[in-house]
């Protein structure tokens, strides 16, 4: 059981990874083009901004209650 669990921690821990390398990328390119979009367009990037937040919010949660349950 705790070969399983620690699979799923890491496999939570790259998720997170990978979900703020995009925030990163992402508020890069909002600094380099947002003059460019419309308003449709900028609504748009901060539903996508918000929903991506609330799940690395969700992997966190996550990833504290597995390393708990390790004991780590």
């Amino acid at each position: 059981m705790p070969r399983i669990l620690q699979e799923r921690l890491d496999q939570v821990e790259r998720e997170i990874e990978l979900y703020l390398e995009f925030d990163k990328a992402e508020k890069d390119r909002l600094n380099r083009e947002s003059y460019l979009w419309t308003a449709e367009d900028r609504i748009e990037w901060q539903e996508t901004q918000s929903a991506n937040a609330q799940r690395v919010r969700g992997l966190l949660e996550e990833r504290d209650a597995l390393r708990r349950q390790l004991g780590l």
